[in-house]
């Protein structure tokens, strides 16, 4: 049973002109075009994400560079022409995370903060923990099913069916999950922006 790689990455410092010129420019045309209109802080966020996703390839594929990539009805990003490689990625304030495997995985990622009170007790929470430990497992649950966000805001007990979600100890400050349609095995890389920099520029 081939394990699911997972690579973290937090997001220690600023990128340099260079490493950031390196990263854009292994972006297929149309995921640069998306990023460059996004807000400054987003795109970091996502820049690394993919990142750490080229990185990924580059070590458990031998690929340099993206195939093309295209983006499902439900807003999830996929190989058309290279369906046994899956993949998700996830971002959030100063880290990103991505998961491959061979089948259908989502991964979620959230920084450790106070969620607002009324969050708190629409889903019926009086710890920040609980309600972190449950949005990044329904998070991963939809994103493994290309779901987008109205999944999350209609919460449907369906989708937990067939999935196993677990969560992840990835970096600390942050809650994580991970869900797969069996529990394959998971082997997680912490990366540095200096791997995934290099690796961009060796491209």
């Amino acid at each position: 049973m081939s394990a699911v790689q997972v690579y973290a990455l937090r997001i220690d410092r600023e990128l340099s002109s260079a490493e950031r010129a390196a990263l854009l420019e292994i972006l297929p045309y149309s995921r640069r075009q998306r990023l460059i209109r996004t807000r400054e802080d987003k795109q970091i966020q996502a820049l690394c994400a993919y990142g750490a996703l080229h990185l990924a390839l580059t070590r458990q594929y031998d690929f340099y560079g993206f195939p093309p990539i295209l983006i499902a009805e439900g807003g999830k990003p996929y190989f058309p022409d290279y369906p046994a490689i899956q993949f998700n990625l996830s971002h959030t304030d100063g880290a990103v995370v991505c998961a491959l495997h061979a089948t259908p995985v989502g991964v979620d990622l959230e920084r450790n903060r106070p969620p607002a009170d009324n969050i708190l007790h629409y889903y019926h929470f009086t710890k920040g923990r609980d309600f972190w430990e449950m949005w990044v497992h329904r998070e991963a649950i939809a994103k493994y099913h290309g779901r987008g966000f109205a999944a999350l805001a209609h919460w449907d007990d369906a989708l937990e069916q067939g999935v196993t979600c677990r969560p992840l100890a990835l970096l600390d400050g942050y809650y994580a999950a991970l869900a797969t349609a069996t529990p394959y095995p998971c082997v997680v890389h912490s990366v540095s922006l200096e791997e995934i920099s290099d690796a961009a520029a060796r491209r």
